[in-house]
């Protein structure tokens, strides 16, 4: 019986693979101890009222308000910006299986497409969670002030922006590929 072989034009030299296997694991390693990373962060900065101060009330423009900083709002203010946090852990999960496939030699996985979109569509929407985590904590830190002294702070800025470009590109580049998969496969059906 002969023997089924791939196309010449479909393989990648052996040093592509070698270098596109060693740059995915590393990227597999990267993607997860960031992760964990962020995640020990974020529960770190909430546990002192001190590291609030420093870092999430300058974030979200309280620097100079009034807030309460006790254990259980301190924990709503960790619950809610586990929310973006979240979000950005499913992009992190989806481009870590998407590297993971490289590292395992696939070139050109399957998955490729619908795990780039998935990347892009969250990072559009950790684009428009950003600003409305900003002022849910806002609203949170403040609620136990005076009538007149609660405040609702509602922040945009050029990350947030930057953040929905970059989801857009991914997820754009994720359609293109879907294209270019139904353009080969209608050639092949033409050949």
């Amino acid at each position: 019986m002969p023997s089924i072989s791939t196309p010449s034009h479909d393989r990648q030299p052996a040093w592509a693979d070698t270098k596109l296997a060693r740059l995915a694991a590393l990227m597999c390693i990267v993607i997860a101890i960031g992760g964990a990373l962020a995640e020990l962060g974020l529960a770190w900065v909430w546990l002192s009222p001190g590291y609030v101060e420093s870092y999430v009330l300058p974030h979200i423009g309280l620097q100079s308000a009034h807030v309460t900083l006790d254990g259980p709002t301190r924990f709503m203010g960790f619950i809610v910006s586990m929310v973006p946090l979240g979000v950005l852990f499913y992009a992190l999960h989806q481009a870590y299986k998407l590297f993971d496939a490289y590292r395992l030699g696939e070139v050109f996985p399957e998955c490729a497409p619908k795990r780039l979109r998935r990347i892009g569509l969250s990072m559009l929407a950790l684009a428009l969670l950003r600003p409305v985590t900003g002022a849910l904590l806002s609203l949170l830190l403040t609620a136990a002030n005076a009538p007149g002294e609660k405040m609702l702070v509602i922040g945009l800025g050029l990350d947030d922006y930057m953040i929905a470009v970059f989801g857009g590109l991914v997820l754009a580049i994720g359609h293109v590929m879907v294209e270019a998969r139904r353009l080969a496969d209608d050639s092949r059906q033409i050949v």
